[in-house]
């Protein structure tokens, strides 16, 4: 019987140093992920933002919608919320990469999207995407995002479809992926209708005529204004008579 409860004794004694190495186990983990989170809340605090890639966007812009949106003042928190989520934070970005090479500054690369166009409504300017939504509005004139004119619209609603009475989106689309595609500066599109389009780069008028051979127009607008460029300053080049077989260009003086 003393056996019995000898026995008793020593099961009980090791299961109550069991608990009591659950308990130390417990605390010590608790201690080391309390250290561990003060580390990185302290060693990664968010001092200060480097951005880079952004051409139309300020830097301040960039950082105040990054700041808008789920913020946590932590660089290592950032990123990791960036690589779960991929927050673009504004209408006009496609991508945005968050680093923190130097524990302090929180590194945002980004990577804008292109703007199809602009047009003036009472006295801002509507910024619209290639689906013609007007996706941000602004008092200023963004250089290099042409300005869209001659299309008669009867209103315009942030975060909505321009309504514009014709078919003119594919046709402005199409034109300012090849600004962009043979790095044109033009600063205005000008319709008098869908199929009597102008462009305008500097002091010189593109007629472009109908929407037809437009990549071969197009295509061929960089060495016409650099041929033209320290002869003249101004003037028309007339290319509504351009087809791919024949390749009808003029110039007249204005």
């Amino acid at each position: 019987m003393a056996v019995t409860n000898l026995a008793v004794l020593e099961n009980r004694k090791r299961k109550k140093r069991r608990r009591i190495r659950k308990a130390i186990l417990f605390l010590l983990m608790t201690a080391i992920i309390g250290m561990g989170v003060y580390y990185v809340y302290v060693d990664y605090s968010l001092e200060s933002f480097n951005v880079t890639g952004n051409t139309t966007y300020m830097d301040s812009e960039v950082i105040e919608a990054v700041k808008k949106e789920d913020f946590v003042p932590n660089t290592l928190v950032m990123v990791a919320e960036n690589l779960i989520f991929g927050q673009t934070y504004l209408p006009f970005i496609e991508k945005v990469s968050m680093s923190c090479e130097e524990p302090h500054i929180l590194h945002i690369k980004v990577k804008e999207k292109l703007r199809a166009g602009v047009f003036q409504y009472m006295d801002k300017y509507y910024y619209f995407n290639e689906k013609g939504v007007a996706m941000e509005s602004r008092k200023t004139l963004f250089p290099g995002v042409p300005i869209v004119t001659g299309v008669n619209f009867r209103e315009v609603m942030p975060e909505e479809q321009i309504k514009v009475d014709g078919d003119y989106f594919d046709t402005i689309v199409d034109i300012t992926k090849k600004i962009s595609t043979y790095k044109l500066d033009i600063s205005e599109i000008h319709f008098e209708g869908e199929n009597d389009i102008t462009l305008v780069s500097g002091n010189f008028s593109i007629y472009l005529g109908g929407k037809e051979y437009l990549n071969g127009k197009m295509s061929k607008i960089p060495a016409v204004l650099e041929s033209l460029t320290g002869k003249y300053t101004e003037g028309t080049i007339d290319m509504s008579l351009y087809t791919d077989e024949k390749k009808i260009i003029t110039y007249r003086k204005k």
